[in-house]
């Protein structure tokens, strides 16, 4: 068994990594993600990388749970949408009730 970490995202914010080795999957929309997380054998994958603006809450929280998945800005990230997820697990994890 191979451990992977993987990239999901725009060309631009995530093709550095591709230097390291590390397999990137480039994603300009929600459905590209889709699409390309749907092909991958999720058994092999410590971790998914993916940007905020193909990231869907509802899609791709399951991988978050698992602990597979972590939302990352890219470099046109305005939302925050990986830092409200973050906020959200250490809630969870120190049992704090939110705002």
């Amino acid at each position: 068994m191979e451990n992977r970490i993987i990239f999901v995202g725009d060309r631009t914010s995530i093709e550095f990594f591709s230097a390291f080795d590390i397999e990137t999957f480039f994603a300009e929309s929600v459905k590209e993600a889709e699409e390309i997380l749907e092909k991958i054998d999720m058994k092999d994958v410590i971790c998914i990388f993916i940007t905020e603006e193909v990231f869907d809450e509802n899609k791709f929280m399951k991988f978050v749970n698992m602990k597979k998945m972590m939302v990352i800005p890219s470099l046109k990230s305005r939302e925050k949408k990986g830092v409200k997820i973050i906020e959200e697990l250490i809630k969870k994890a120190t049992g704090m009730k939110g705002d």
